[in-house]
């Protein structure tokens, strides 16, 4: 059960969740005829005759709620597209004697939502901004007063009663807001809980480490400088004795 509540005024809701094991639709057909009246009492005058008809569809749905309790659902001049093993949330307003007012259809395995009553239905249907005879009542008296006042209570009683209008306007206004504000909170709150989360699969990511090992190159060393042969005096004798 959840509450929306404005002021004094407090309205009650309920969420039906569950698969859908039955769904029907019955077709009412309604035939109206006017006319065939005599004009002037003259039976050679008679007003043309018309037929109309009109076809009202009957939805009877049956519910299978977790616990295994089939509940019973008729809307009756709806045709919405049901079948059987499909996940529906039907969200209701409750009148004072208990009796719902279906307002929010949504149909989780389509991923479909209809709006069966908005929250202006809702106001008029619950009487939540019922006619304020209050309001009436002082107007009459200024009225009365009016008629001892020179006219002055007539202009009292005509500003009194637009004012009177305006502010009942503007509260009604208020409350049709604040309602359609949880009527769809409560909406996206069912659709959200009877969304089946989907699995994650979280995979380790294998990094491989790759170690590059940099090569320096050698130092280049460079050749030993030859040294030159020491001179001494056998060397001498020797190159002497070549040129001689």
């Amino acid at each position: 059960m959840h509450n929306f509540t404005h002021g004094d005024k407090t309205v009650s809701f309920t969420v039906l969740s569950g698969e859908v094991v039955s769904s029907e639709k019955i077709s009412e057909t309604r035939v109206t005829s006017t006319g065939g009246v005599q004009v002037n009492g003259n039976d050679g005058d008679v007003t043309p005759v018309r037929i109309s008809s009109v076809s009202i569809i009957n939805h009877e749905i049956w519910v299978k709620t977790p616990d295994g309790i089939e509940h019973d659902v008729k809307l009756r001049g709806m045709d919405i597209p049901l079948r059987t093993g499909q996940e529906i949330s039907l969200i209701s307003a409750l009148k004072k004697d208990g009796s719902p007012l279906h307002t929010i259809l949504q149909n989780h395995t389509a991923s479909k939502r209809w709006v069966l009553r908005d929250a202006s239905a809702l106001n008029t249907e619950l009487e939540l901004s019922p006619f304020n005879w209050k309001t009436v009542l002082i107007v009459l008296g200024l009225c009365i007063a009016g008629l001892a006042t020179a006219g002055l209570g007539f202009l009292a009683a005509a500003g009194y009663f637009f004012y009177a209008w305006y502010r009942g306007a503007q509260r009604k206004k208020l409350l049709i807001s604040d309602l359609n504000a949880y009527i769809e909170t409560l909406d996206n709150r069912v659709a959200s809980r009877e969304q089946a989360p989907s699995p994650v699969q979280a995979e380790s990511s294998v990094q491989a480490e790759i170690s590059f090992q940099a090569e320096s190159p050698a130092p280049t060393q460079s050749p030993a400088e030859t040294e030159s042969p020491a001179l001494n005096s056998d060397s001498v004798r020797r190159a002497l004795s070549r040129n001689l």
